[in-house]
């Protein structure tokens, strides 16, 4: 696919931290006039950290007449998990989708029950002509008897080996036109995010033709930039694999810049130990956290991971603003564009070396973006709003116009009136993030959250946590004395300190939300304010 001139723009080299958090607001709230039933396009990726946003162009430029999301968190820095609350607006101990495999608490097994109550369900039922593509929920079975899930007119899901970006298969069912079969498709060797984009303006083209004057939904999940699954020590292919184009151009097949493309930075000048947070002291951390420095070897892998994750990005940059050129001017009117990430990823932050699941921000505060409607009011906005994942799905059902008895029948609540510069009353003030560590052992195929390259690494205890506008307090299972930090002087989390004289109040907050929207106790929403 050709490469434009917006992507490939310069681009200075800011600090590695995530873009989002400098952005100021251009615009007063008022009146906000929107469409009755907009489209909505939700673009969420798979580990994307929030540093990576700043060498996305497209992407960024969805804050121009948008709203950015300072605070926005994950209920679970797992994939499977916070894929479930994202579908369901539900916290993990109210789906009980607690890991991604179902030999352990997890995964499609644990998630099947919920496909009658996701947000698709809802919107079809309001009249949308709704498309899904890419990651679905980890073991979801592909296979040539596959089952659409209720909801969605249109089924375009890979299986694990969307992971390695080339050798995949994709299901390609159109309700209007494949309604009694159940086309797999395998790959023609096109990388998957290119497939994705492909198959995302054909939807957008198809609804035009199947569903004249009716609004579309179209979610699109690449497994970018996840790495690979089952990758080995010593193999040419990288860990994290960007798109051909974008490598560098001494390797084969050879790339369009001398040491890959990386936005509008030169590959080579990027550097992993810039990331705040990178191999500093551990000796205050939880004893899990605790470890030496991390040596020149790994530090020269991780280097190299880095900046194929952001070559990996690219492509989903490119993605985005093919998807987005396909509208039509009436259609980019009364179109929202959403986009985030399942979880943020760690590399190096901590000693900690590949992964995520833990509670520090480069795991769970994640990007959250959403491109107003051209037709509504103009202006960028800025929101320190504590959001939640768990919003996502009242969200939707409120931009479609869906009754708000259903709407707000969850644990989250809809972010449309932030989005718009609304003020809203008694907000949340807190974050839930809960985590329950997974048994390694567990029968089945191989995790693919399980870094086999994670020399150095560890996965954290089950913990529950919680995240204020000014503090992250953590409660881990089997350890005695919970983390705190104040994220106001000490954003990254770096010095820990559990005896501060606010745990005592966090501690009776974490408890009531931890077990909220249970028999007898109270709801979510009301356990998330604090005053």
């Amino acid at each position: 696919m050709a490469l434009s001139g917006n992507i490939r723009k310069y681009l200075a080299v800011a600090p590695a931290v995530a873009l989002a958090l400098t952005m100021t607001s251009q615009a007063p709230a008022g009146t906000v006039s929107t469409p009755k039933r907009p489209n909505i396009i939700f673009f969420q990726v798979d580990d994307l950290s929030a540093e990576l946003l700043q060498y996305m162009d497209t992407v960024r430029g969805l804050a121009d007449g948008g709203t950015t999301f300072t605070d926005f968190y994950v209920s679970n820095s797992l994939c499977c998990p916070s894929r479930a609350s994202t579908f369901t607006g539900q916290f993990p101990h109210n789906t009980g989708v607690a890991t991604n495999k179902g030999s352990d608490g997890g995964g499609y097994p644990a998630f099947e029950k919920h496909e009658g109550r996701t947000y698709a369900v809802s919107l079809d039922g309001a009249g949308y002509r709704t498309g899904y593509l890419g990651k679905y929920i980890n073991e979801y079975p592909v296979g040539a008897d596959y089952r659409v899930p209720s909801g969605w007119d249109e089924w375009h899901v890979a299986a694990g080996g969307g992971y390695n970006e080339f050798k995949y298969k994709l299901t390609g069912y159109i309700k209007e036109e494949t309604a009694g079969e159940k086309p797999l498709d395998p790959s023609d060797g096109t990388y998957l995010v290119d497939e994705l984009g492909r198959r995302a303006t054909a939807f957008i083209e198809r609804s035009r033709e199947h569903a004249p004057g009716e609004p579309f939904f179209l979610q699109v999940a690449p497994f970018s930039p996840h790495s690979r699954v089952g990758a080995k020590p010593g193999e040419k292919e990288p860990l994290f694999p960007p798109a051909r184009r974008d490598r560098p151009k001494t390797q084969w097949p050879a790339g369009e810049f001398p040491h890959g493309d990386c936005g509008g930075p030169d590959c080579a000048d990027l550097d992993v130990t810039t990331l705040p947070g990178f191999n500093e002291d551990t000796a205050d951390k939880p004893s899990w956290v605790r470890r030496a420095p991390i040596g020149a070897k790994l530090v020269k892998e991780l280097r190299r991971d880095f900046r194929d994750r952001v070559r990996m990005v690219q492509s989903i940059d490119d993605m985005v603003e093919r998807v987005l050129s396909t509208l039509t001017e009436h259609e980019k009117r009364t179109t929202y564009v959403v986009f985030t990430s399942d979880n943020g990823f760690h590399l190096g932050q901590h000693r900690l070396v590949r992964g995520k699941s833990t509670a520090y921000d480069h795991d769970v505060r994640v990007p959250l973006l959403v491109k107003r409607p051209a037709a509504g009011r103009q202006g960028d906005l800025v929101t320190g709003a504590v959001a939640q994942n768990v919003d996502l799905f009242a969200t939707f059902l409120d931009m479609a116009g869906v009754d708000r008895a259903v709407r707000d029948s969850r644990d989250g609540r809809s972010l449309l009136p932030l989005i718009q510069g609304r003020k809203v009353a008694n907000w949340r003030d807190a974050a839930l993030i809960e985590h329950v560590k997974p048994d390694p052992a567990a029968q089945g195929e191989p995790d693919p959250d399980a870094d086999v390259r994670q020399a150095g690494n560890a996965q954290p205890p089950t913990y529950a946590a919680l995240r204020t506008a000014k503090e992250l307090y953590v409660e881990y299972e089997g350890e005695a004395t919970p983390e705190y930090y104040d994220t106001v002087a000490d954003p990254h989390q770096e010095n820990n300190d559990p005896d501060h004289a606010g745990t005592a109040g966090l501690a009776t907050a974490l408890d009531t939300l931890r077990d909220c929207g249970q028999p007898g106790a109270v709801d979510c929403w009301t356990a998330s304010q604090l005053r």
